[in-house]
């Protein structure tokens, strides 16, 4: 009983660390995380806008995405990050990737992925929350993509491109190493919505059901938590949400 005690302190006061740590914020107007930072503080020091000038703004651009139906309005939910100089996001739902000009609201490149029966089944058909980011050593971005039908895309940051070194031709199919339940199509019972998070050189990738947990029954394709190397798109990792018989 004693050693239960402390291992719930040890995990209340964890939890309470990111709440008293003090806020990092972003650097230098860049938005490279969906939450701002790595402690998603959302928090940027930028004081250029304040209370006195805030109803002097005016709108300078718009940019629209009406061209990435269908509904493309109903389901964008995306965060765009800023990383050097540009704006990456995802539109419509499809989640097709977007670069835009900040300066101009100039659309740079666009890249979707013809997901075909994946898509229309999916659990999660909208724009999702947005990209991640990685930079390989040598500087060269990557925007990170999770996509509707369940695949993970890494795209050239300049260019728009599939990095070919990752995965196959620039994608990982997050089915193929996923656990499989006898008897459920795991085409339409899994996916994910969320951005995936990138720790060091690992690309955690989360899972997801149908909106509303309403699953057709208690057995149903596992939501793991898997890791993948950031530069090849190769499995780590794997955590087991719901473990195995004869895990802890």
């Amino acid at each position: 009983m004693e050693q239960r005690s402390l291992s719930a302190l040890a995990v209340f006061a964890f939890l309470l660390l990111p709440s008293v740590l003090p806020a990092q914020g972003t650097a230098n107007g860049e938005w490279h995380v969906y939450g701002g930072d790595a402690a998603h503080t959302r928090y940027t020091p930028l004081d250029q806008i304040d209370a006195s000038n805030a109803s002097d703004l005016e709108i300078v651009w718009r940019w629209n995405a009406r061209n990435f139906g269908p509904n493309p309005f109903a389901q964008t939910q995306a965060t765009p990050l800023m990383i050097n100089g540009v704006l990456y996001a995802t539109a419509g739902r499809r989640r097709s990737v977007v670069a835009i000009d900040p300066g101009t609201g100039e659309t740079l490149w666009t890249w979707r992925m013809d997901e075909g029966e994946r898509l229309q089944a999916a659990p999660r058909p909208n724009s999702g929350r947005g990209v991640a980011y990685w930079e390989d050593p040598d500087g060269n971005g990557r925007i990170l993509v999770v996509t509707p039908g369940y695949h993970l895309v890494a795209l050239d940051a300049d260019t728009g491109y599939e990095v070919e070194s990752f995965g196959e031709q620039g994608t990982v199919d997050l089915m193929e190493d996923h656990r499989a339940r006898d008897g459920i199509d795991m085409v339409g019972s899994i996916g994910a919505s969320s951005t995936a998070a990138v720790v060091g050189d690992v690309i955690v990738v989360g899972s997801a059901h149908h909106v509303g947990a309403r699953p057709p029954s208690r057995v149903n394709t596992p939501g793991d938590v898997r890791g993948y190397d950031a530069a090849t798109g190769n499995l780590l990792w794997t955590f087991h949400t719901i473990p195995e018989p004869g895990e802890l």
